[in-house]
């Protein structure tokens, strides 16, 4: 009875009507796992279709990018640089931060120290520091037995230091505040009236007050005005040429002054060292020799910086 049960269910010729079995796969394609002869050949194309599927995506990904190639050009191609000619040279800005551009700059403020110091000794005026000639305005203004007989000296040292600041500063916004070519022009003009005001002064009367004297002042001021306005367009870090009081309360500020690296310091340091060291040189010439020789000292350093603005 079990039998013909099992009989009257299905019988070995039913198995034509199963479906065949079949594994899709992108792309489709069929086994027949019936076929035992066959199923070696059929997997052998298998494999043949895949590898020519995998080529064609990758050649459609290459073409679906054209950029890749001028990209991968692009990153082999260096961009060529502009030749070193002389006009390119002095257009590049000087680096600030270097030491050679702290020597320069170092010497210019030794030279404010001998300038500052043998014009006060010679006419009560300082030509650079702006500072002082502000307290002897007010002095002169109410009469003080101080600064008299001295007052247009003051008058022209500030009022033609101020034109100069304007003059010499805008002119370094239109070429370059920092440019090499700037600061070696303004220097050099500046570095000329300097020597201008030594031969004044040497060949000149030796004068307290009168045409002479305000001859010789206003040259100076005019000049150290255009060092002093570079100067500080330049952002020089620490040392503007002119003003030591800000680097002497920095330096006593300062939680790493006894510091081994402290560059800070150092620079401070150097500017208020490099200013005394003028300020002797200024005051022993003025009192010992000629005064007009601490001008020339002066003219003379600030020669061998506009000579090192071209390197």
């Amino acid at each position: 009875m079990y039998e013909s049960r099992r009989n009257s269910e299905w019988s070995p010729s039913d198995l034509t009507a199963v479906p065949t079995p079949t594994i899709s796969r992108a792309p489709t394609l069929a086994l027949d796992i019936n076929n035992p002869a066959d199923l070696e050949a059929q997997l052998l194309r298998l494999k043949e279709r895949r590898g020519s599927d995998n080529s064609t995506t990758s050649t459609a990904t290459y073409t679906s990018n054209p950029n890749l190639e001028q990209n991968q050009t692009s990153e082999t191609t260096t961009t060529p640089t502009k030749p070193n000619t002389p006009s390119t040279y002095l257009s590049n800005p000087i680096k600030p931060s270097s030491k050679y551009t702290l020597t320069q700059f170092l010497l210019l403020s030794l030279a404010t120290g001998i300038i500052d110091a043998t014009t006060f000794s010679l006419y009560s005026v300082f030509v650079t520091k702006q500072t002082g000639n502000t307290i002897f305005l007010a002095l002169a203004a109410l009469q003080h037995t101080s600064v008299s007989q001295t007052e247009p000296n003051v008058a022209i040292s500030i009022s033609l230091f101020f034109c100069s600041a304007i003059i010499f500063g805008h002119l370094g916004h239109c070429i370059g505040s920092s440019t090499r070519l700037w600061l070696l022009v303004s220097n050099l003009i500046s570095t000329s009236l300097i020597f201008a005001a030594t031969a004044l002064r040497y060949f000149g009367p030796a004068q307290r007050t009168g045409p002479f004297a305000l001859g010789v002042i206003a040259l100076l001021s005019i000049g150290m005005g255009a060092q002093v306005t570079v100067a500080f367009a330049a952002k020089i870090p620490d040392v503007n040429t002119t003003m030591v009081t800000g680097a002497i309360v920095q330096v006593a500020m300062d939680g790493n002054v006894f510091g081994k690296d402290n560059a800070a310091r150092t620079r401070r340091l150097l500017f208020f060292g490099a200013m005394l060291g003028g300020a002797f040189v200024g005051a022993g010439c003025a009192s010992r020799m000629d005064a007009s020789l601490g001008l020339l000292v002066a003219g003379c350093v600030k020669s061998v910086v506009t000579v090192m603005f071209l390197f």
